[in-house]
């Protein structure tokens, strides 16, 4: 498997066009960010005099593994940038970006709140958070940020379903703040009124850096009932695991396997 480098040049092969890139960082094992890289001088690009080529930092862009195809090399060394060119890409880049928000967000609440989400994501990414008092079926103010579309965003109560060994990841389920009252059975209404509707489609894993606060009820902190916890267990298996389904399948096998039995044993008595 091709090793794949910070600083270096790859070349990119995508619908048989091919092109150098720069990688800046990895996303995963299979996608990285990288920029393209060029002989000439264009719009808006910085010179990287040790490879002495162009890059043009409004271009960044992630790359899937499959498409980098090979590491580029002179005089049998991989091209490389120096480590203050690295820094200085890292520096104009946060300019570049912050000077696309400045012109793609709008003078309204929607432009202030997502400008809001970035600090607050950074102070998020920042935050040492105590976990040791976090508890599986307490309820906690979680901060699921800045949505796109219909997504759940904003601050709003949460269930601690589970969580990792060290508590620093959290699978979560999120609440409205009243009963919805409604035929959906991945909707349920939590025992006590107050604690409003888990929204089972939407259970999410989090860092625990996004859970700010306990929610409390009469001054103390909130948490489910043993027959809320049975009942959201029951709804999960059957939104997640398909259960029923499963369970309907098993009885359909076991009616077929009765069937053939007795036809064979039919058939046998015929003859």
């Amino acid at each position: 498997m091709l090793t794949i480098n910070w600083k270096q040049i790859y070349e990119f092969n995508l619908y048989d066009n091919k092109q150098w890139i720069l990688i800046l960082y990895d996303i995963s094992q299979n996608h990285y960010v990288g920029v393209p890289v060029y002989n000439e001088k264009k719009e808006k690009s910085i010179y990287l005099k040790s490879i002495n080529k162009y890059v043009v930092l409004n271009e960044i862009t992630d790359y899937n593994r499959s498409n980098i195809k090979k590491c580029v090399y002179i005089q049998g060394k991989p091209i490389k940038i120096t480590n203050k060119e690295f820094n200085v890409i890292l520096l104009k880049s946060k300019i570049s970006f912050l000077n696309y928000v400045k012109d793609n967000t709008n003078n309204n609440p929607d432009g202030i709140s997502y400008n809001k989400w970035c600090k607050d994501k950074l102070e998020l990414i920042n935050k040492n958070n105590d976990t040791t008092s976090l508890k599986v079926g307490a309820i906690y103010w979680v901060d699921l940020g800045y949505n796109i579309g219909s997504e759940l965003r904003k601050l709003r109560p949460a269930i601690l379903w589970r969580s990792a060994s060290n508590k620093k990841m959290w699978t979560a389920i999120p609440l409205t703040s009243k009963h919805k009252d409604d035929n959906y059975y991945f909707h349920y209404d939590l025992i006590d009124k107050n604690l409003g509707t888990a929204r089972l489609e939407n259970l999410i894993n989090i860092s625990s850096n996004r859970i700010r606060e306990p929610y409390y009820i009469n001054n103390k902190i909130a948490t489910i009932t043993k027959k809320d916890n049975d009942i959201i267990l029951k709804i999960i298996k059957k939104y997640y695991a398909f259960e029923e389904i499963k369970e309907i399948d098993r009885t359909i096998r076991m009616q077929n396997t009765i069937y053939n039995k007795s036809k064979q044993n039919h058939e046998k008595v015929l003859t």
